[in-house]
């Protein structure tokens, strides 16, 4: 079996495929462009590490099936989870985990960039199977979407480097501060409840500006509209680091004990949770799993069981 990572440009509207290929036919190319689906060949030896499995992909939907390919939406502004690299080509520890994922399952996992706030509602819609975007697994987002769980994080303030020195105690507050966040993330959410303690305690409200993505964001504060942002600390470190040598540098503030969460693959409601479950776990039994993570420095961050729905609290 062999797969094929297809990349299309920043923010297209068509789609990133992982094809396959099995029993000597090949699928690529767009969600328009698809061939017919050829059911794989099944084997009787047990499945380990990235090779397909045949159990789980008869455990598939049969509308899954029928069409040969899942839908995953992805926000590409979250390295190194998710971003294109300086060839244009998307990449990243979940790209890499849905290229695996493609072939322990036997069918195509096409990634379609979207706005990360548009993510849930296009899967709500059936525009979208699924998404791979470090979503946080939240029980109010469970009401609507399925989460398959397989990776922590805690969050990470993004500053002009030597601009924000009073926010380097973990404890400090942000009160009167502007802060640049995503719609529809978690951080948007917290800063919003940060912003109500600042009020409740007789101090500035924070100055709350809403872009459409975290890249818009990071620019923000480059540009010195806004004093940070805040990411998952994997992300705001990631970037940090690429900034070293350009004219405006950035620093990273850890927040160790905030928004600590538990992420993974968001799924539609009620028919992927376990299919993908078993599907991750395969590769976390294998070593495969804590491969393909500690390529992107994220080895310390995986867990070694997936988990359905493992989210337990809203913040």
């Amino acid at each position: 079996m062999k797969s094929i990572l297809r990349t299309m440009g920043p923010w297209a509207t068509g789609a990133v495929a992982f094809s396959f290929v099995l029993a000597g036919c090949t699928a690529s190319g767009t969600e328009a462009e698809i061939e017919a689906p050829v059911e794989p060949e099944a084997t009787a030896e047990t499945s380990v590490g990235i090779a397909y499995n045949a159990a789980l992909y008869e455990a598939l939907p049969q509308d899954i099936k029928d069409k040969g390919f899942i839908v995953l939406a992805t926000d590409p502004t979250d390295p190194p989870l998710e971003f294109y690299d300086e060839a244009g080509v998307l990449v990243g520890s979940e790209v890499d985990m849905a290229d695996a994922l493609a072939t322990i399952l036997g069918v195509e996992i096409v990634l379609t960039v979207s706005p990360f706030g548009n993510i849930i509602p296009g899967v709500e819609a059936g525009r979208f199977d699924g998404a791979v975007s470090g979503f946080a697994d939240r029980p109010a987002r469970q009401e609507v979407v399925d989460f398959v769980n397989y990776f922590t994080t805690s969050r990470g303030l993004l500053v002009v480097k030597g601009e924000q020195d009073d926010l380097k105690d973990a404890s400090a507050e942000l009160c009167g501060k502007s802060v640049a966040v995503a719609l529809g993330t978690s951080a948007a959410d917290s800063v919003i409840e940060q912003s109500a303690t600042c009020v409740a305690a007789g101090s500035d409200a924070i100055d709350i500006q809403e872009y459409p993505d975290q890249a818009a964001g990071v620019l923000a504060v480059q540009s010195g509209r806004a004093d940070l942002t805040f990411f998952s600390a994997h992300a705001a470190s990631w970037i940090a680091k690429q900034s070293e040598g350009q004219a405006v540098e950035l620093e990273v503030f850890l927040r160790p004990e905030d928004g600590k969460d538990i992420n993974g693959i968001l799924l539609r409601k009620g028919d992927l949770a376990e299919t993908f479950q078993a599907a991750i776990q395969q590769l976390m039994d294998s070593g495969d799993f804590d491969t393909i993570w500690a390529k992107w420095g994220l080895q310390n961050v995986i867990l070694t069981t997936a988990t359905i729905n493992g989210g337990t609290v809203d913040k």
